[in-house]
C-alpha cells in the first residue's frame, strides 16, 4: 500500500459524495481511502458504509464526534499506506492530485509535497483535464513566505508517514493546521511543490462569521504565538518576520470586528485587543510594515487615524520622489 488517503466526515451529508467520488476516480490507484465518520448525525455513516461495501479500496472508521483532529489522528493511527494526504470532505481533488504530489516526493527523495489549491463554490467550474505540472524543489522557508496558505494548511500535501511518528494534530483545538504543518515543513530541508491547483477547496460564505471568528481567537492567538516562538532566533528571518506580522494582524481583525458593536462586552473586549495589539507593536518595534498595514496601526490607535493615513501617504509621495 503506498497512499493512505484520510478524510474526516462530519455534516457533509450533500458534498460527501462529490469529494469520494473524485478519490475514487484518481489516474493513481495504489491507495486506500479511510472514511472517518466522526459521529456525523446525518446520513453521512451510512454513505461511508455503502462505498466500503462497493469498494475494497475504502475502510470506514465510525467514532463519537471528538472533532476534525480526532478524526485525523484515527486516521493516522490505522494508515497503512507510507504517505499520508487529508482532505476535507466538503472538498475535492484534481484526478491526477495523488499521481502528482508522489511523483514529486519520490522523484526528489524528499518527505513532503505540497500543491496549488482553488478556492471553489458551487457555480465555480474547474478544470479537470490532465495536468502536466512537474514538482520543483523549495526550502520550506520560500513555500511559508511565498504562499503561506499554501503552507499552512494540512490538505493538498502528501506527507511521509515517519513525519506523524511523534506528531498529531491538537484535539478540542480550532485552527488546528496551524499547530502542526510548520513542524512537519520545518522538519525538512527542502520540499516538492507542485505549481497547479490540483485541489479544490470549497469556500461557503455563510460559514463565516464576527462570532466564529472571536470564539476562535484564543487558539488562533496560541497558534500563531506558536509560530513566532518557533522562528525566534532561527535563520528563518522572514518567516519570522511574517509570523510577527500575522500575529499583530490576528488581535487587528478582532478589534474591527468588534468596532461596530456598542454593548459593554464588546467594548471592553476591544479595550483588552487594543491594549494586547499596543504592547505588542511595542515590542516588535519596526518589524511590522507601516505603509502597507496601516490598518493595524490604526486598529491600535484609531484617535490617530487621521494622522496614520497622513503620514503614510506622505511616505508614499517620498519614495516617488526618490
Amino acid at each position: 500500500m503506498t497512499i493512505s488517503v484520510v478524510v474526516p466526515v462530519y455534516k457533509v451529508e450533500a458534498y460527501l459524495s462529490r469529494c469520494v467520488d473524485s478519490i475514487l476516480r484518481q489516474s493513481f490507484s495504489d491507495f486506500e481511502l479511510i472514511l472517518v465518520d466522526d459521529g456525523s448525525p446525518d446520513r453521512c455513516g451510512e454513505y461511508c458504509d455503502a462505498y466500503e461495501r462497493r469498494d475494497s479500496r475504502v475502510r470506514v472508521i465510525h467514532q463519537e464526534n471528538g472533532g476534525l483532529s480526532a478524526a485525523r489522528n484515527s486516521g493516522i493511527a490505522i494508515a497503512q499506506g507510507q504517505w499520508i494526504t487529508f482532505i476535507d470532505s466538503d472538498d475535492w481533488i484534481h484526478p491526477d492530485y495523488l499521481r502528482l504530489l508522489y511523483d514529486g516526493v519520490s522523484s526528489n527523495g524528499v518527505k513532503i509535497a505540497v500543491g496549488r489549491y482553488a478556492q471553489v463554490s458551487d457555480n465555480t467550474q474547474v478544470d479537470d483535464s490532465a495536468v502536466a505540472a512537474k514538482a520543483v524543489l523549495v526550502e520550506p522557508e520560500e513555500l511559508w513566505v511565498s504562499r503561506r496558505t499554501n503552507a499552512t494548511v494540512a490538505w493538498a500535501k502528501l506527507y511521509h508517514k515517519s513525519l506523524f511518528d511523534t506528531v498529531r494534530f491538537p484535539v478540542g483545538k480550532y485552527h488546528e493546521d496551524e499547530y502542526v504543518t510548520y513542524k512537519l515543513l520545518f522538519g525538512c530541508q527542502q520540499v516538492a511543490f507542485v505549481d497547479a491547483p490540483i485541489y479544490r477547496y470549497y469556500y461557503n460564505n455563510a460559514s463565516i462569521s464576527r462570532l466564529n471568528y472571536l470564539k476562535r481567537l484564543p487558539d488562533i492567538q496560541e497558534a500563531f504565538g506558536s509560530h513566532e516562538a518557533f522562528f525566534q532566533g532561527t535563520p528563518w528571518k522572514q518567516a519570522y518576520r511574517l509570523e510577527v506580522e500575522k500575529y499583530a494582524e490576528v488581535l487587528s481583525n478582532a478589534i474591527w470586528l468588534l468596532k461596530k458593536h456598542k454593548d459593554q462586552q464588546s467594548k471592553a473586549q476591544t479595550k483588552e485587543l487594543r491594549a494586547q495589539l499596543k504592547d505588542y507593536l511595542r515590542q516588535h518595534k519596526g518589524m511590522i510594515p507601516f505603509e502597507q498595514r496601516k490598518d493595524i496601526y490604526i486598529a491600535a490607535y484609531p484617535g490617530h487615524e487621521f494622522f496614520i493615513r497622513g503620514l503614510g501617504f506622505i511616505k508614499q509621495k517620498m519614495k516617488k520622489v526618490r
